[in-house]
């Protein structure tokens, strides 16, 4: 059996960019949350819509434009998220956020007008996780981000320890290429054993033995 689409799995730098939520309850909260979070200006179209979302409108946080949802109110989105309980309304905004450029999230049914999916994450600092199984199972997807958050713990700190030998590294090798080969030799299957035990000043101290061993740039 073909598949009739397949997802392109990237992350997406969004700050600065406007979006537009379509719908003022807990799912719309949900994208607007993680919106925010990418540095996002959110604007909500809902006639009405939960607590937590007005406190974002008074905090200054987010817009919103308190009435039903129109067509010229999604003009400038980069994103439009739909998110309300009435399939027409949804419906609509997707395909007016079509015509206009906009990627398209679905929310809420039709869930096929998706142009993408918010994959089920975990993030610690610079390091996320995320797993999706592209809308066959969401249940499926928050079951193993459960199982995504030990790993987050173990290797979030370990990717702190990381960022300053990095940095080294691109001053002492020049090509991206002997960069790489070093990356590989230095986080080998010992140390990452190691990294897993909870013993990350071992693996600190064997990395740093691998960079003292590299080769300067000529």
């Amino acid at each position: 059996m073909i598949k009739e689409r397949t997802s392109y799995p990237a992350l997406l730098w969004l700050t600065g960019r406007e979006a537009v939520v379509v719908g003022g309850g807990p799912v719309a909260l949900h994208r607007i949350e993680g919106l925010l979070d990418a540095g996002v200006k959110v604007r909500v179209i809902a006639p009405e819509a939960i607590d937590e979302i007005v406190n974002l409108v008074v905090a200054g946080q987010i817009k919103w434009h308190k009435e039903p949802f129109a067509t010229s109110m999604i003009r400038g989105a980069s994103i439009v998220v739909c998110a309300t309980d009435d399939i027409d309304v949804n419906r609509r905004a997707a395909w007016a956020a079509k015509s206009m450029g906009a990627m398209v999230n679905m929310a809420a049914p039709p869930m096929e007008l998706s142009d993408f999916t918010v994959p089920a994450s975990v993030r610690r600092g610079d390091l996320l996780l995320t797993v999706s199984t592209g809308g066959a199972c969401p249940e499926l997807s928050r079951r193993i981000r459960g199982d995504l958050e030990s790993l987050a713990d173990i290797y979030a700190p370990w990717l702190e320890k990381l960022v300053p030998i990095r940095e080294e590294i691109k001053d002492r090798l020049a090509s991206s290429e002997e960069r790489r080969d070093f990356w590989r030799k230095a986080l080998s299957a010992d140390v990452m054993a190691l990294v897993r035990e909870g013993k990350l000043e071992k693996a600190e101290e064997l990395v740093k033995n691998a960079v003292d061993r590299s080769r300067p740039e000529s």
